[in-house]
């Protein structure tokens, strides 16, 4: 539902900004979807007449324009006061008054600038309400009403600047469904008093016209009112009611409708107008028309106001005349009694409908309009005349209409008045905070409530006040503005609920009101608030899928069901595994809840290798399931499979095989990514090679693992390494403690030295014991404000080598943030390094 700030501001005082009122609205239970500002115009767009328009030659659309500018300056005016211009909007003609943009002006993003269209100079354009801002309509350009005057600004025509809301009503509350509603709402909120229209007392001027009305579906139909006008001129509307439409999203159309239209909005009420003339009576002879209120006969047709021909099964509540069917009730009038500019005598019908019946023709017929969304929401049949006595002193105003005779009302049940309790002591201990005697009756009554009296509390709907009782009225007859309370005395509030209010029906609504309105923020938070989601782990899922996407592999999505026998293919015993068994599986093969993705993940692998596909790179992050002695667990993993080459073959390079290398640097780079410090320790997995497999902890937790798979494994799969010639190898890690371990760690990021850094080659023997990752943090700590970096470039074994001793060469990379590094110092601290490595590795120099 859009609203213009300009209309709600009729209704109640508003200094608050935009962004307050949005605020005030959303925390008032009517939340904002969307805000559309429409800024104010340049004082170079005005109102000005096409003097005449004639065709360009050589053109089937554009027309020469002679416009009248009136006292406006322009230096390129003639002694007429008129400017050329070139439009090519359908609706251009002579006579009429339009919106012009002199060159200069800005319309948004576009500036408006004098330019030559087949050799004629345009000094301007000629604007629709789209390149306003004011709508979204580029039909054709804007038609001002004939009296308005030359030269008048486009923003004292438009009321401009404004602000347009565009909120979402919840089903619940169709009292918020006009404007009125949403002004009483924030009246209350505000404590402030709502500007009511007072309708005027409407006497008919005759009573020449008769018109018979009959409702056969009282159930349906709870009340139908109608009004009869004579003499109705219909015509355009005035300047102020099209805007207040275009500004709520509708489009203007004449006088009557546009009215019709407008009395919606303000009141959330639909109305509708028939064209007198062309209703029929039941009985031809009587001499006047009726208004039948009656169920669809079965295959009956009806054409909408839409154009399209509806067929009727029977069961939908239709309007209709002596004959046939003139509307579908609280949907769309029909095409034949809908109003024209040939129409002098009306009916304004205003009714009320059950909710459930409109809702299922709307939907059967898949015809949704702004009628059957208000009337599926259950409307107040209390209002129907208040709210045809609105349009109809619009009509009479606005159309020199003579009203005749009384108002036809059908209103067979009238709507019986109930009451409901509210406890103060009941809102205290709901909502956490107090409020007030007078702030509860202030904050009611703004919304319609109306206080009747004080009493012990009764639960549920109240229709007779007379038994209700309690002593503090009997204390107020004597004078006492000071109450005591009694132990047996449960003190409540009485208010007669009013009817537009079909969402109020028991204590708790009241004080749900009562809540909303004091603010939600002033409930007292005695615990900390719960967090819905772990963010950071959530970034954590999302950045370890993205890391395997950009290493280029493809996601897989299997069962959470297993085998278990597979367990035992990688190389498990069964009763060592805590595996959760069903009850009931529904097939040997999916038995227990999977406790580790890599069976199914090597199952994909075989079904590609099997199709001709020698490049795969596949990966599934999805939760595992653990049976241990104090609960079930459910951890996230993540779990990879490569094989072939690294890149897709080129005719320019042959394509690199997947290695241990390769598959390191997957892990290690999204390890590092995320913050992350590691050690490596050799791999247990029953399923890796031992001596090219390993292990990633951070302090005691494993992190995860990387490894070539064992032939004897693929061969449970049907993979056979040996016919196959690549190696596969298998990435794993937990996610959850990966989320857990760079939980509250932040990258640190330091500035790049000025000054040059120095390398330094060293080469030795090393024990086949000592790991490479012990010698590089040795030499990271003899300085770590001069040692940047370790780096292993070359690693040699052969038979030239002493036994049980491999060959290791590594750059080691020197700087210095502060100054240069000297050789000098650069010779101590190589010096340094070698010394560490031998006494504390027994290494040899080469």
């Amino acid at each position: 539902m859009k609203v213009a700030l300009s209309w709600l501001k009729r209704y109640l005082d508003l200094p608050e900004t935009v962004e307050e009122l949005s605020a005030l609205l959303t925390f008032a239970g009517i939340e904002v979807e969307a805000i559309d500002e429409i800024p104010a115009l340049d004082d170079t767009v005005f109102s000005a007449r096409v003097v005449s328009a004639e065709p360009v030659p050589k053109t089937d659309h554009l027309k020469l324009c002679k416009v009248d500018i009136g006292d406006r300056e322009y230096a390129g005016k003639d002694d007429d006061n008129c400017i050329a211009v070139i439009c090519g909007a359908p609706n251009c003609h002579s006579g009429m008054m339009a919106a012009l943009a002199l060159p200069g002006s800005k319309l948004g993003e576009l500036e408006i600038k004098q330019a030559k269209i087949r050799g004629i100079v345009s000094n301007g354009m000629l604007c629709s309400e789209r390149e306003l801002g004011i709508s979204e309509n580029h039909a054709g350009i804007i038609e001002l009403p004939p009296d308005v005057a030359i030269g008048t600004s486009v923003n004292e025509l438009y009321a401009l600047p404004d602000t347009v809301f565009e909120l979402e009503i919840t089903p619940n509350r169709s009292d918020l469904l006009g404007y009125i509603g949403i002004a009483r709402d924030l009246c209350a909120k505000l404590t402030r008093d709502l500007k009511a229209r007072a309708i005027k007392p409407i006497e008919p001027k005759s009573a020449d016209l008769r018109l018979g009305l009959a409702n056969r579906e009282p159930e349906l139909c709870p009340r139908y009112t109608a009004r009869v006008f004579q003499n109705v001129r219909v015509g355009e509307s005035p300047l102020w009611l099209k805007t207040a439409l275009i500004k709520s999203g509708l489009r203007p159309i004449n006088n009557i409708v546009d009215i019709t239209n407008f009395v919606m909005l303000e009141t959330g009420h639909p109305l509708h107008a028939f064209d007198y003339d062309k209703l029929a009576a039941v009985n031809p002879d009587q001499g006047y028309p009726d208004i039948v209120i009656r169920k669809a006969h079965p295959g009956e047709e009806m054409v909408a106001l839409d154009g399209r021909k509806y067929a009727l099964e029977g069961d939908e509540l239709v309007i209709a005349d002596g004959q046939k069917a003139s509307a579908l009730a609280g949907v769309m009038g029909s095409e034949f009694s809908g109003i024209s500019a040939q129409t002098t005598r009306i009916v304004l019908e205003c009714a009320a409908f059950d909710p459930a019946s409109i809702r299922k023709t709307s939907y059967k017929l898949k015809l949704s309009t702004d009628s059957s969304y208000r009337f599926e929401r259950h409307l107040a049949a209390e209002y129907a005349d208040a709210v045809s006595a609105r349009a109809t002193g619009l009509i009479l105003e606005l159309t020199q209409a003579e009203l005749c005779g009384e108002l036809l009302d059908s209103y067979p049940a009238k709507e019986v008045d109930f009451y409901l309790g509210v406890r103060p002591s009941r809102f205290s201990k709901l909502i956490g905070f107090e409020l007030s005697d007078a702030e509860i009756k202030a904050y009611l009554g703004r919304l319609g409530f109306s206080f009747m009296q004080y009493g012990n509390h009764i639960p549920g709907i109240i229709s007779d006040l007379s038994q209700v009782y309690c002593h503090h009225g009997e204390e107020m007859k004597l004078g006492k503005t000071e109450f005591t309370e009694l132990e047996d005395c449960d003190h409540s509030h009485y208010y007669k609920v009013p009817p537009y209010r079909k969402d109020v029906s028991r204590e708790a609504d009241l004080i749900e009101e009562l809540a909303r309105l004091a603010g939600y923020d002033k409930v007292p938070q005695k615990t900390a608030p719960q967090q819905i989601m772990d963010r950071h782990a959530y970034r954590v899922r999302k950045k370890t899928m993205d890391w395997m996407v950009n290493w280029g592999c493809f996601e897989t999505l299997n069962y959470s069901f297993c085998d278990p026998r597979q367990m035992q293919d990688l190389g498990y015993e069964l009763d060592q595994l805590p595996l959760i068994s069903l009850v009931n599986p529904q097939s040997s093969n999916q038995s227990a809840m999977r406790v580790s993705l890599v069976p199914q993940l090597l199952t994909n692998l075989a079904y590609n290798l099997n199709h001709a596909e020698r490049d795969v790179k596949l990966f599934e992050q999805s939760r595992v399931y653990h049976k241990s002695a104090v609960g079930h667990s459910e951890p996230m993993h993540l779990a990879a499979v490569f094989t072939g080459t690294r890149e897709p073959e080129h005719w320019q390079a042959k394509g690199t095989p997947i290695d241990f290398t390769w598959v390191k640097g997957c892990l290690e780079g999204l390890l590092t990514n995320l913050g992350l410090d590691f050690t490596l320790k050799p791999s247990v997995q029953p399923y890796h090679v031992s001596d090219e497999a390993f292990s990633y902890y951070s302090g005691s937790v494993s992190l995860g693992s990387i490894g070539r798979i064992k032939p004897q494994v693929l061969a449970q799969w049907g993979i056979d390494s040996s016919i196959l010639k690549q190696d596969l190898w298998l990435l794993e890690c937990d996610v959850d403690a990966l989320a857990d371990q760079s939980r509250n760690r932040s990258m640190k990021y330091s500035e790049i030295s000025r000054y040059p850094a120095v390398v330094r080659d060293l080469s030795f023997l090393a024990p086949m014991s000592v790991r490479y990752e012990d010698l590089r943090d040795s030499i990271m700590e003899l300085d770590q404000g001069l040692v940047r970096e370790v780096q292993l470039f070359d690693e040699y074994r052969s038979k030239q080598i002493p036994e049980g001793f491999r060959s290791l060469s590594l750059h080691i990379v020197l700087q210095d943030q502060e100054k240069t590094l000297t050789d000098e110092r650069a010779r101590q601290l190589m010096n340094s390094v070698q010394k560490t490595l031998i006494e504390k590795y027994e290494i040899r120099l080469r």
